[in-house]
């Protein structure tokens, strides 16, 4: 039995009013009966990150450096879907890659794929993000690392930093922000032979 495909789920509390350190890391595996023509070969990922804290303000940027490591054994290629707790949250929030310190203003860019200056247009060297092409499209909606991740190797930071902007005081809300993975090998279980790039092994995988 091969693995095909490996997923991970971190939750980290953005928790504003709260201002709550929180994190939850689970696994979850699919598997399936297909002969795997190229031996035995683990292959997991696990969701990283750095974070602290925001204050309880009306604007704040807090720290959240997220990166995915293979923690397997073979090389994968990886994805992540990011999601807020509240879509109006996501509309008050923006992303930054700088992964130094904290960032100025000019390097923020919209956590709402949908606005002119969105982080999707923006992303960090590695990156990019697929919007949906028609209705069922299973790949739309994931940030893709387009280069394979090693064994105990990760990915560069999808994001660094969240800035919170709200109209005003009374609209400061508890958030989270979810952080979704899946990964899948670099090379055609049944085949053995390697894909072409990133968009053949996640085409394969998703249909």
């Amino acid at each position: 039995m091969t693995s095909r495909k490996k997923t991970a789920l971190a939750l980290a509390s953005g928790a504003a009013v709260l201002a709550l350190v929180g994190g939850i890391l689970a696994y979850f595996g699919a598997s399936d009966q297909e002969p795997n023509l190229i031996g035995v070969g683990k292959e997991e990922i696990a969701v990283t990150e750095v974070f602290t804290p925001p204050g309880q303000t009306q604007d704040y940027v807090y720290r959240k450096l997220v990166k995915i490591g293979n923690t397997g054994s073979v090389p994968c290629y990886i994805r992540v879907r990011l999601e807020f707790s509240d879509s109006d949250v996501q509309s008050a929030a923006s992303f930054s890659a700088d992964e130094a310190d904290a960032p100025a203003d000019s390097t923020f860019f919209s956590a709402d794929i949908h606005a002119a200056d969105a982080y999707i247009s923006h992303l960090p060297d590695g990156w990019v993000y697929v919007k949906e092409q028609g209705a069922d499209d299973p790949t739309a909606g994931y940030y893709y690392y387009t280069s394979p991740v090693a064994p105990d190797s990760s990915t560069a930071a999808l994001i660094s930093w969240v800035k919170m902007h709200y109209g005003n005081a009374d609209a400061i809300q508890a958030h989270d922000v979810y952080v979704y993975a899946e990964s899948v090998q670099t090379v055609d279980p049944n085949s053995g032979a390697a894909y072409a790039d990133w968009k053949a092994a996640w085409k394969k995988f998703t249909g």
